[in-house]
């Protein structure tokens, strides 16, 4: 008898749901980034007698319950071109004073932070100057140094995750974020705050510049006062759509390769995503597959595989 189960999050938890039962599966019998992909490809899955899971489409499956629209439903629909077009165009907004505030979330290797770069240098802005871009780990005294160094610049803060597990550093950005022009910060701590030049740094400041905040953790993860005080971009993309974006950016990408040896690295990635699971695909992992086909090596595909298969 085959059991079949969904992805669902319960409390922010990824888990598979029996769809008959609504039990959750036991520990170990489906693999998380088997659950992780039918969530992203809208799949369910499907454990035979013999503990054997394989994928089914959401479509193949009749349920006497009443189906709500997820989130995924939607995002699945969505052009990736119109995605990025509409992201460019918040990015727009933010560098233009319009939007005070953007958080962009999706997963890795889809060009964000490229793109909203990109997007600020084209309108004329410099880096350093306009514009400063930070990568990493943030704390909250680090956000406020930041922050105050940088108080009337738009501020690229670039998988700086670590931030939302802090509230010190969520508060402080509750505050960064709000619609006002201007915007009080504070940071109260008994150890006095420097710069990078060793300066004191002082306890309260005010705050006229623009944060876009760039994050591979999804939006559910995010603090509500956050999202509720920014324009929230979510670009996620299912296989299909990720499939997409490569192929219209691959002439873009990796110039020096000609297109045909390009074509081939994307069939491979397609074939290997249909074999098996956890198979990274984005525009990192496109790369990885284009410079190895590039070397002529006779085992392209096992070659590739070594590189974009999580093991």
């Amino acid at each position: 008898m085959n059991n079949i189960y969904k992805p669902a999050r319960i409390d922010g938890k990824l888990v598979a749901k029996n769809v008959a039962t609504g039990s959750m599966a036991p520990e170990n019998l489906i693999r998380y980034i088997q659950i992780r992909n039918a969530e992203k490809n809208s799949e369910l899955l499907v454990v035979n007698g013999n503990g054997r899971v394989s994928r089914m489409h959401n479509t193949n499956y009749k349920s006497n319950e009443p189906q709500k629209l997820s989130f995924m439903t939607v995002v699945e629909k969505r052009d990736p071109k119109v995605m990025f077009n509409n992201l460019e165009r918040l990015t727009k907004m933010v560098g233009r004073g319009i939007q005070p505030s953007l958080v962009i979330t999706g997963g890795a290797g889809l060009g964000k932070t490229y793109l909203v770069k990109k997007t600020l240098t084209d309108m004329g802005l410099e880096e350093a100057k306009q514009f400063v871009h930070f990568k990493g780990r943030a704390t909250a005294a680090g956000l406020f140094v930041t922050l105050y160094e940088n108080s009337d610049k738009i501020i690229v803060l670039d998988d700086c995750d670590s931030v939302f597990k802090d509230m010190d550093a969520v508060n402080m950005l509750k505050a960064a974020l709000d619609s006002y022009d201007t915007r009080k910060l504070s940071y109260i701590s008994t150890k006095p705050l420097k710069d990078a030049y060793g300066d004191p740094v002082p306890r309260h400041f005010e705050f006229t510049g623009k944060i876009i905040f760039i994050s591979n953790i999804s939006q559910s993860k995010l603090d509500d006062a956050i999202k509720s005080r920014s324009f929230v971009s979510d670009i996620s993309m299912n296989t299909k759509q990720m499939f997409q974006r490569i192929d219209d950016l691959k002439t873009q990408i990796e110039t020096k390769i000609p297109n045909e040896v390009k074509d081939k690295a994307l069939e491979i990635m397609k074939g290997l995503e249909k074999k098996y699971d956890g198979v990274e695909i984005n525009l990192r992992s496109f790369i990885k597959a284009c410079r190895i086909c590039a070397m002529g090596f006779e085992n392209a595909e096992g070659m590739v595989a070594e590189q974009i298969i999580k093991a």
